[in-house]
């Protein structure tokens, strides 16, 4: 299984924003989703659409190699954020996080 807050840019993270986000089955290869700012922008676009206002990115102020963040929601215990070196891949990190398929014991268990 792929650590999602971990994955790298390139191929396989542009395919599950493909299907995912975008709910279209690549044939060969996908846009680079995962490496271009403005297909991320169009990435980060849709998220804010589906989750409302409740995504925030930017850069850290950290001089680390991941400088920039992206994070859904603002509730300490609750919200997901990643860390990323660029700004696309920080979004389809995140996009990839809250969009993945729920797995049955995560829909048992809902109210």
């Amino acid at each position: 299984m792929v650590d999602l807050y971990r994955i790298e840019a390139g191929p396989e993270l542009d395919r599950i924003i493909h299907e995912r986000v975008f709910h279209q089955i690549p044939e060969d290869s996908c846009p680079g989703y995962s490496t271009s700012r403005e297909l991320a922008q169009r990435v980060l676009r849709h998220l804010i659409d589906r989750f409302d206002s409740s995504v925030v990115t930017g850069r850290t102020r950290s001089n680390r190699a991941k400088r920039y963040f992206a994070r859904y929601g603002s509730d300490p215990s609750t919200s997901t954020e990643v860390l990323a070196e660029t700004f696309a891949l920080a979004v389809c990190r995140l996009a990839a996080i809250r969009l993945r398929p729920r797995r049955s014991s995560d829909r048992d268990h809902q109210p």
